[in-house]
């Protein structure tokens, strides 16, 4: 019971939006929305809702592959490049794969900090010595494993930060005020739930996930020629 509820603590923490990786300074294209009148208030539970089904979907399936290759120490080493390596390929805006990394890094240098774990240790030098990406849904799954928290729960607590984050953004980009935005977090949480499940249900060796974001890719694209940014994504 005790090591259960440890393992809680700890997931509470790193799905704190208050956490400091400076995920606060990314909006991964909704900036770009926003200024170009393409995203409003009206649309954004719709809009939030397809974002899970799909990036929320591809997230998903690397943060559960993550999570149980850091149970698989023969083959860490070989794979976890790989892995960060595939991710990236589907993230073709150059913006949004940055910023992902640039998270995953920091996310993964703060639990280092905390938590004295070689695997932990492996990754970042791994990545660093093949000056690799580490994306922030890898990051995640691999910590949340390392850290015996449930699989299931770990899942959940990824794309809820990942949806709250998004949320936060849009209340600095649009006139979104905070029991709205409560209300939209609240709402979507069975879209988590539908979303974990069916990343579930995808082979985990599957070489073509599908995933299909044109109009978010992009906006993130066209993201550094803004005139005025609050973002750096």
């Amino acid at each position: 019971m005790q090591t259960d509820s440890l393992a809680f603590l700890r997931l509470l923490q790193l799905a704190d939006s208050a956490l400091p990786i400076g995920a606060t300074a990314h909006s991964f294209g909704l900036e770009t929305l926003a200024a170009e009148g393409l995203l409003r208030v009206e649309q954004l539970e719709t809009f939030l809702h397809d974002y899970l089904e799909e990036t929320g979907m591809l997230e998903s399936i690397f943060c559960r592959l993550a999570y149980r290759l850091a149970a698989q120490p023969e083959t860490f080493a070989d794979r976890w490049l790989a892995l960060n390596e595939q991710l990236s390929a589907y993230k073709t805006a150059r913006e949004s794969r940055v910023a992902s990394a640039t998270l995953g890094r920091r996310f993964l240098q703060l639990v280092a900090g905390l938590e004295q774990q070689p695997r932990i240790q492996q990754a970042l030098h791994l990545s660093k010595e093949a000056r690799g990406d580490i994306h922030y849904s890898t990051a995640f799954g691999m910590v949340g494993s390392i850290l015996e928290v449930a699989e299931a729960a770990t899942m959940l607590a990824h794309l809820q930060q990942v949806l709250v984050g998004l949320v936060s953004a849009c209340q600095r980009l649009l006139p979104l005020g905070q029991s709205q935005a409560s209300g939209i977090v609240w709402r979507l949480k069975p879209t988590i739930l539908a979303t974990i499940d069916r990343s579930a249900a995808v082979p985990l060796d599957a070489d073509d996930i599908p995933v299909f974001t044109p109009l978010l890719d992009l906006a993130s694209m066209r993201h550094p020629t803004l005139t005025t940014r609050l973002f750096i994504s």
